[in-house]
């Protein structure tokens, strides 16, 4: 049985993989961050904690996901932290699982706000270290909903806001696509990824994408507030994903995910009234 450690507590996927893994310790921001000062604390942990690398799974959940975030804060924990624990996974001998995004396949956009540069740049640092290739695993992810926390800076959350505050919501025409998947199916996939002695990078992609604009309608109808939806106020960026599909991972055949749109919806009357 392979020891777990879920670096990170307070975020949706640190919390969506402890349920997947209700034995696993997790690491609180005091202790990771000062790894990064004192390398040789990291050791000293796994010694306190009595697991050894070689059966040993790390997954880094810690990381900031708003664009609008203090600069050093986003490279802090979205680059520097992933190149520490990737270079002291071949140090320790432990199976690293990283997190990032499948917006690192288009470069481009991936370079127009802050934190998907920082996961693009770990992309690359990661694609171009061989040795981090051959034993660990970089996943790259979809849009998540799900868990108790509703970022407000995020599509979603900037939907549930104007819908708890019977606000206009103005947006682009919609035509970019997503994959949304729940927090828990995710977690499932992954669980079902480090079972697999395999490494590199990998997506997970169930392949049936909406569209913005779908989604929108479908929430603000769903709430009878259609009125306050404004399609093509906001410039579309021509850099975003407007037709790129991504193939189901065949890794992850057997996992079961949930209708996006049906699902969003009832998340959101869960977390209706909480930005009032």
């Amino acid at each position: 049985m392979k020891n777990i450690v879920i670096v990170g507590q307070n975020g949706n996927l640190a919390k969506a993989l402890a349920n997947q893994f209700p034995n696993a310790i997790q690491v609180e921001r005091e202790e990771y961050l000062l790894w990064l000062t004192n390398p040789t604390r990291l050791q000293d942990y796994f010694k306190n904690q009595n697991i050894s690398g070689s059966e040993t799974i790390v997954f880094n959940c810690a990381g900031v996901i708003n664009p609008n975030a203090a600069l050093n804060e986003i490279n802090l924990l979205n680059f520097d932290l992933p190149v520490f624990l990737s270079e002291e996974s071949t140090n320790l001998n432990f199976r690293l699982f990283t997190f990032g995004t499948v917006m690192e396949k288009l470069p481009k956009y991936a370079s127009s706000n802050s934190y998907l540069d920082s996961k693009l740049r770990f992309y690359n640092k990661f694609i171009g270290t061989e040795r981090w290739v051959k034993s660990n695993t970089h996943v790259q992810m979809h849009t998540l909903y799900g868990g108790i926390k509703c970022h407000p800076h995020m599509f979603l959350g900037q939907m549930h806001q104007a819908i708890s505050r019977r606000e206009i919501f103005k947006m682009t025409g919609g035509e970019q696509i997503r994959e949304y998947h729940h927090l828990d199916d995710d977690a499932r996939a992954v669980k079902l990824i480090s079972t697999i002695n395999t490494s590199g990078v990998m997506d997970i992609s169930h392949g049936k994408p909406e569209k913005l604009k779908d989604i929108a309608n479908a929430i603000f109808s769903h709430f009878d507030l259609l009125q306050f939806l404004k399609l093509s106020e906001n410039q579309t960026d021509v850099n975003d994903n407007l037709g790129v599909i991504f193939k189901r991972s065949e890794v992850i055949s057997s996992i079961a995910f949930r209708d996006p749109i049906d699902n969003i919806i009832k998340w959101l009357e869960e977390q209706k009234g909480d930005n009032e």
